[in-house]
């Protein structure tokens, strides 16, 4: 059996968020280990999954954002803290360095990115000097061998990661509308797409057909599913539980105080451009 639907970013973002929690990755470091959960918003949806958190807003759980039509860093006091970490499912006060000493094999990382391409490699937009969350986990996580998981929707997909993370570099661009970033380019992380999503959850293969919108639909994907008769019926009715998830509102930083290089940092709320204030 065949069958075709459109997803908007925000639906993506929960269906992913569903499967990730169902992953086998999850389900055991839940049961021996840690889990850490980074920022990024597709992570709120995660933790809203995870841990039962529906007043948690999406927007606010993360540092680098994409909104207001430029990329842009929340302020620190306003967002939601972060990462939630668990240790055999329960929240821990540790840190993320006092975490990565407690080494433990199955111990996963949940971190949302910026870019995918077709050969699976993730792009993960920085602005931090120390390269931010993943300046502070991937060299053991890559060394350890710990499982690093990119929830991402196909959205994001780029032409190639490795071409982009060349092209980019804070200190290599000279004007910038929003913030200035490089790109660190993940080859070895565990991607879950609306691909891996659908497969987690109701065991049928997709295809990314179609991509883009206008309105609610920016960003939006189209699939194609197909598999046996009762799974794409469950693909389905997945589908149609998540068909009228709610729009995110935009979520930014304080332009006037803002630490990155910008266009419009130093500028007061009277001095943007009114699409930058909406």
């Amino acid at each position: 059996m065949k069958a075709a639907f459109t997803l908007i970013p925000v639906e993506s973002r929960r269906l992913i968020a569903k499967a990730v929690v169902q992953m086998e990755e999850i389900k055991i470091a839940k049961e021996k280990a840690y889990i850490i959960l980074n920022g990024g918003t597709t992570n709120g949806y995660i933790a809203q999954e995870l841990l039962g958190m529906r007043d948690l807003e999406p927007q606010k759980f993360a540092a680098g954002t994409n909104t207001h039509r430029l990329l842009c860093v929340t302020d620190a006091d306003k967002r939601t803290p972060f990462p939630i970490i668990l240790y055999k499912g329960e929240r821990s006060s540790k840190t993320l360095p006092e975490v990565l000493q407690d080494f433990h094999i199955e111990t996963a990382l949940i971190k949302g990115a910026n870019a995918i391409d077709h050969e699976g490699n993730v792009g993960v937009v920085s602005s931090g000097f120390d390269g931010g969350t993943m300046g502070a986990t991937y060299g053991t996580a890559t060394s350890q061998g710990l499982k690093y998981i990119f929830p991402v929707g196909l959205e994001k997909m780029v032409a190639s990661v490795k071409e982009a993370s060349a092209w980019a570099g804070a200190k290599t661009l000279d004007y910038t509308i929003g913030a200035d970033f490089g790109i660190f380019c993940i080859p070895n992380g565990i991607v879950v797409t609306e691909i891996e999503a659908l497969k987690i959850l109701a065991d049928v293969e997709a295809k990314h057909v179609a991509s883009g919108g206008v309105g609610e639909s920016a960003g939006a994907v189209t699939l194609v599913i197909k598999g046996e008769e009762a799974n794409v019926r469950n693909a389905i009715s997945i589908v149609e539980s998540i068909k009228g998830e709610p729009l995110l509102k935009g979520f930014k930083g304080t332009c006037e105080t803002c630490p990155y290089t910008c266009k419009f940092v130093g500028k007061k709320l009277e001095e943007l451009p009114a699409w930058l204030t909406d």
